[in-house]
């Protein structure tokens, strides 16, 4: 079965990734932070067992009290659970075969649904997420309100408990710096950008998360239009600032494109951040034609970017490596997963 990072998806020369994510909580136990080890491991139990009974061929039960250091920040790093769940003792997540549908019980919240897609993909997210929200609901007594909604740790995930969201790669308006003006207006409108690698200026690969804030006064397809809406803007502006920056100097920004893959294709060691930004220029190059790959070989950019990550390249090796082993192994699965260039 295809991972769900390996499939394509609409405007994925700019939308990398669409995340989809419900919190509830269950009316007979208190919220995840106030909840004894004894009621939290019979209520993961519960819910392990009510999938393995109906979901066995499709779900894998990952409980963290079994899971090493190197599993848990490779969960991570593939965004399947939080840093809350990896660091907690008796919680699990349900995991789909092809890793789109995660199911983290006993984290911030006692659910939380995610639901993962290639490109522009929110409205089969949300799909999806309702699916298993149904399933979990009908099994479970839900804390909800008819005023308020959805009763959940955090009184800023009430309501809808849904959070959406996309991950964009906008190098071209980076290096115009608008990113700041953008975060601006979307904040005006009740969403939030933020870096995905990095922190504060330095973000690697020129990705950006923008996300839903509001859950409360809102319905949910209500929110997913709006944000589609806004991002749609967001990718036409980033193509044009790309085209732009192409006709000025078209000679330089080909240079680059061309030795960002030249070093992808030969280089022995590389850490995370040049990766990060080397894979950004090639990105940039398949999207406007100056590069074209052997037999229109598509590039699966999630499965590049999750699959160098430090810990899931510890956990593809089986061993335990030193920030310099690590770079090698990157650039070695790098050179065998990049394609030839026509």
């Amino acid at each position: 079965m295809l991972k769900w990072y390996e499939k394509s998806g609409k405007n994925d020369d700019v939308i990398i990734s669409s995340r989809l994510r419900l919190a509830r909580n269950f009316n007979n136990y208190m919220f995840a932070d106030k909840l004894s080890y004894d009621d939290a491991t019979t209520m993961v139990n519960s819910v392990a067992r009510c999938f393995a009974n109906d979901f066995s061929d499709n779900y894998e039960c990952i409980f963290m009290n079994n899971c090493d250091d190197v599993k848990k920040n490779a969960l991570k790093e593939k965004r399947i659970i939080s840093s809350y769940l990896a660091g907690g003792k008796n919680g699990a997540v349900l995991l789909s075969r092809d890793e789109s549908v995660s199911v983290s019980v006993n984290a911030e919240d006692h659910i939380r649904i995610q639901v993962l897609s290639n490109g522009m993909n929110l409205q089969n997210c949300f799909k999806k997420a309702n699916e298993i929200d149904d399933y979990i609901d009908s099994n479970f007594d839900y804390a909800f309100d008819e005023k308020y909604g959805y009763k959940t740790t955090y009184p800023t995930n009430t309501g809808t408990g849904m959070k959406a969201g996309y991950t964009l790669h906008l190098p071209a308006l980076t290096d115009a710096k608008r990113i700041t003006d953008i975060g601006t207006e979307l904040g005006r409108f009740g969403y939030k950008i933020k870096n995905v690698y990095g922190d504060g200026q330095n973000v690697y690969g020129h990705l950006y998360q923008i996300a839903s804030q509001k859950t409360l006064g809102q319905e949910e397809q209500e929110i997913i239009r709006d944000l589609d809406d806004i991002v749609i803007q967001i990718v036409n502006q980033e193509r044009e600032q790309r085209e732009y920056f192409y006709k000025k100097d078209k000679i330089q920004m080909e240079d680059e494109i061309f030795k960002s893959y030249g070093v992808l294709k030969y280089a022995r060691k590389l850490s995370l951040k040049d990766a990060m930004l080397l894979i950004s220029e090639f990105m940039v190059g398949l999207s406007l034609g100056v590069l074209s790959t052997a037999d229109a070989k598509k590039l699966n950019v999630n499965e590049l970017i999750m699959n160098i990550q430090p810990a899931v390249l510890n956990s593809r090796t089986g061993k335990s490596m030193s920030v310099a082993e690590t770079d090698i192994a990157r650039a070695q699965y790098i050179r065998t997963y990049i394609p030839e260039i026509i």
